[in-house]
């Protein structure tokens, strides 16, 4: 199979018709503010006729707040990745070999970023979990798949290193011109400036032309998409999730019309979108927590509140209010519960140190999801 990464993408243009309307109305409330602004001075009465309405219109900007938790948490996740993709690198040197666990949250951080890509093009009104191990099971907007392969010799290694290479040789090229060519550092400059207005003008169009008519201009959200798809298709490359390089033959191909590869139902498909996995490999959960200063551990707990029948919002909340105290009966209770399901008796020296305040954030979560990947590997064995 020539493909190892099935990426599609069903735009929702009513469903994303009225937050795009909203995003156009902050916009045109932003330039009108601006525009009063620089009119200060000079025509006062202008400048205050255009600022009341300018304001009254930025609130529209609101409409940004239901993405912004999942953007600050994406920026987290960004440093959580760079670190396992160097950690799950190591395990390739050392072992010629992936980490499953590992490769699957990089396989989830980038069903996020594509999930957060597409909400911002206004292609879906869908906002992304702030977990990065969410799983929105009831969008039908986006299908991501990638294809990992175990096993990974020396030679596809050296492989990687050379087309790194070759690129840091023509960076080194550019380099050069920038530095020994006359102007040539301007027209880069102007050549992606020029690229990225048009861009950014295209991506206005998009929701001015959704608002109105609650359809898309089908081109410019191909190109779109296709551009998401060159990235997804080199991130996953180099990290080692995916390994085909006969991929970035038809890795700018049609998002829209993206025809299914059969054996998706394999072991070897990765869906990073399956609510069944509760498996979080306990290097990466560590990282996650160093990178978000602590935030991931109440993300973790709902989480985990969910999965265990209780309600995610009173159990973050009671925590919240009761400074971490209450987590001495809830760690405690949630342990008690997994190893009465797994057939085991509840180690008592493990419930006291989870009554204890502070070592029970650091034991409890990790006895607690460590139980949640025995119970993966269980069934996988099976």
């Amino acid at each position: 199979m020539e493909n190892s990464l099935l990426f599609r993408v069903r735009p929702d243009g009513n469903g994303a018709r009225w937050t795009n309307l909203a995003r156009v109305i902050g916009l045109v409330g932003i330039v009108l503010v601006l525009v009063a602004k620089l009119l200060e001075g000079s025509v006062e009465t202008l400048a205050t006729i255009l600022y009341v309405p300018g304001a009254l219109l930025c609130l529209a900007n609101l409409v940004w707040i239901y993405l912004l938790p999942s953007i600050v948490m994406l920026a987290y996740y960004t440093a959580a990745f760079a670190v396992i993709s160097l950690v799950n690198l190591l395990h390739v040197i050392i072992l010629q070999k992936n980490n499953d666990e590992l490769v699957y949250f990089l396989a989830k951080f980038m069903n996020m970023r594509a999930r957060v890509a597409l909400c911002v093009l206004g292609v879906t009104a869908n906002v992304p979990h702030v977990d990065v191990y969410g799983s929105d099971t009831n969008s039908k907007v986006i299908g991501l798949r990638f294809q990992t392969q175990d096993e990974m010799p020396v030679r596809w290694l050296l492989l990687r290193l050379a087309l790194l290479a070759a690129v840091g040789l023509l960076a080194g090229v550019l380099a050069l011109g920038v530095q020994h060519i006359p102007y040539f550092g301007m027209a880069l400059g102007i050549l992606f400036g020029v690229i990225a207005i048009l861009l950014g003008l295209s991506l206005i169009v998009l929701w001015v032309h959704n608002a109105i008519t609650g359809r898309f201009i089908m081109p410019l959200v191909d190109l779109h998409l296709r551009l998401l798809r060159v990235e997804l298709v080199l991130s996953s490359y180099f990290t080692f999730v995916t390994n085909e390089v006969r991929e970035f033959r038809s890795c700018f191909r049609s998002v829209l019309n993206e025809s299914i590869a059969s054996g998706l139902s394999a072991p070897e498909w990765i869906n990073p979108n399956d609510a069944r996995r509760l498996d979080i490999n306990l290097i990466a959960l560590v990282v996650l927590i160093v990178a978000t200063s602590g935030l991931y551990l109440f993300v973790w707990l709902a989480r985990t509140a969910r999965v265990m029948g209780d309600d995610a919002f009173t159990i973050i909340a009671v925590t919240a209010l009761g400074s971490l105290l209450p987590l001495s009966v809830i760690f405690s209770r949630y342990y008690r519960r997994l190893e009465k399901k797994t057939g085991n008796d509840p180690s008592w020296v493990l419930e006291l140190l989870m009554v204890i305040p502070i070592v029970n954030l650091i034991v409890g979560t990790f006895t607690i999801q460590y139980i949640f990947n025995l119970t993966k590997k269980t069934r996988t064995a099976s």
